[in-house]
């Protein structure tokens, strides 16, 4: 895998992250908890983080210990 490869499933993971805070800013668990769309668009956003998580290298994942793999 390419340097510019991981870059981009870091900037995948960077982007699901910054949109996920700005969706929820301000809810209270109660209110994600009646906005469907919003529930809907924060778990596409982790199905995305998880994706791109699973797609970085094992030797990456390796150079980055302080990082929990699992």
């Amino acid at each position: 895998m390419s340097e510019r490869e991981i870059s981009l499933l870091l900037l995948d993971i960077e982007q699901a992250i910054t949109a996920i805070l700005e969706y929820t800013e301000g809810y209270s668990f109660n209110d994600f908890e009646e906005d469907a769309k919003t529930r809907h668009a924060v778990e596409r956003n982790f199905e995305i983080i998880g994706e791109a998580a699973s797609r970085l290298s094992a030797k990456y994942k390796a150079l980055t210990p302080h990082i929990p793999a699992n």
